[in-house]
């Protein structure tokens, strides 16, 4: 089945070229629900014509069932993208030299482009099996508020979930992702005019730099934490001596036995200040756990191989730092896949890509892991 996929997609490339173009034309940034549910709009005919039953529980979220609705196999997606509005028509899709350029283009238009071409082959082919669910959000890029939820919900109880996010440059496929963590440091002072009596304030920046230097002496204090300090704002004047100052911080944490130690060494960084007089406080938290590789994983990986060796693919997996829904299904106790979309690079950029001579392999790795593990039964 891998080799029939894998010609048929190579016959299909303008085809699917064709189609990624018509869903990189739709602006969808994820604080619009309504310019994402416009795109949803576009699939839902599509993926139902293929005998699919669909459900739209919110605008921006599409949920398509082949067969039972519990059990098997959840394939993971998102619609959502960094850009804003106008962004297509500014930078609009593009083939080059082997590559498709455009907004959101390998993160993950590719991916659903990708998705409707498998299973419409598989369809084709009486392979699609079931019980298979298709979920598709709106917000994955500002961290899934939205359909969080949702994606708990229609995760539980499946035997395994992959996700469409691009494949790494490299061609590797993602089987680990860091845990994601949002936090905000307010530093409050006394203001005062700095040159006439600069003794009567206590400066909020001064002090919030001197944390933020010890803040970003924190990564791999624990092993492979991450800690950074994005952004900073603070003061009014140069001639006041500052009565407030924030940082904004992004923490990753591989393993879920680290998120609480991190944590809390994040806490003392920020917390013991050298100044009485300016308050700080520390605020935010974790979006969920890590996506850790497990012996449930590893199954899937090993199902992952097989059907790449089938076609002669070489495959590798990755852990990474960047989070994505796969990290709020492995929270549900599933076991998960990621980065198994066409190969890219350059995500959230005007450079961003996916590689063309990927999508036919890509294709036949997914249709073969979906059978391979639809056969597995209780494994």
């Amino acid at each position: 089945m891998e080799r029939e996929i894998l010609r048929a997609m190579a016959e299909h490339l303008d085809d699917y070229c064709r189609d990624l173009g018509d869903l990189v034309a739709i602006d969808t940034p994820s604080d619009d629900p309504a310019a994402v549910g416009a795109l949803l709009d576009l699939l839902a005919p599509r993926i139902a014509a293929l005998g699919a039953a669909m459900r739209r529980p919110a605008r921006d979220i599409l949920e398509a069932a082949f067969g039972p609705r519990q059990g098997g196999i959840l394939l993971l997606l998102h619609a959502d993208t960094v850009f804003g509005h106008g962004e297509a028509e500014r930078r609009p899709f593009t083939v080059a030299d082997g590559r498709a350029y455009g907004p959101g283009v390998a993160d993950m238009k590719g991916g659903i482009a990708l998705l409707l071409w498998v299973l419409r082959l598989m369809k084709e082919r009486g392979a699609i099996g079931a019980p298979l669910t298709v979920l598709i959000t709106g917000d994955e890029e500002t961290g899934a508020e939205r359909s969080r939820h949702e994606i708990a919900r229609v995760a539980r109880g499946r035997k395994a979930a992959l996700v469409l996010e691009p494949g790494r440059e490299s061609g590797a496929i993602v089987s680990a992702r860091k845990a994601v963590g949002s936090f905000r440091v307010v530093a409050r002072g006394v203001e005062a005019h700095a040159g006439v009596e600069p003794w009567r304030g206590a400066s909020a920046v001064h002090e919030l730099a001197r944390r933020v230097a010890a803040i970003a002496d924190l990564s791999s204090r624990i092993d492979g934490v991450h800690v950074n300090v994005g952004r900073i704002e603070g003061g009014t004047r140069p001639n006041v001596v500052a009565g407030e100052a924030t940082c904004l911080i992004d923490v990753r944490v591989p393993r879920g036995a680290d998120m609480a130690p991190a944590q809390e060494m994040l806490a003392a960084a920020a917390l013991q200040g050298t100044d009485g007089r300016v308050h700080l406080s520390l605020s935010g938290g974790f979006q969920g756990p890590p996506m850790e590789k497990t012996p449930e994983s590893e199954v899937l990986l090993g199902h992952a191989r097989e059907a790449a060796q089938a076609i002669g693919l070489p495959l590798e997996d990755v852990a990474t730092g960047g989070g994505s829904d796969g990290n709020r299904v492995a929270a549900a106790g599933v076991p998960v896949l990621d980065g198994l979309g066409p190969v890219g690079g350059r995500a959230h950029s005007a450079e961003e890509f996916i590689d063309l001579g990927s999508v036919a392999p890509r294709a036949a790795l997914l249709s073969g892991l979906i059978l391979r593990v639809g056969a597995a039964g209780g494994d």
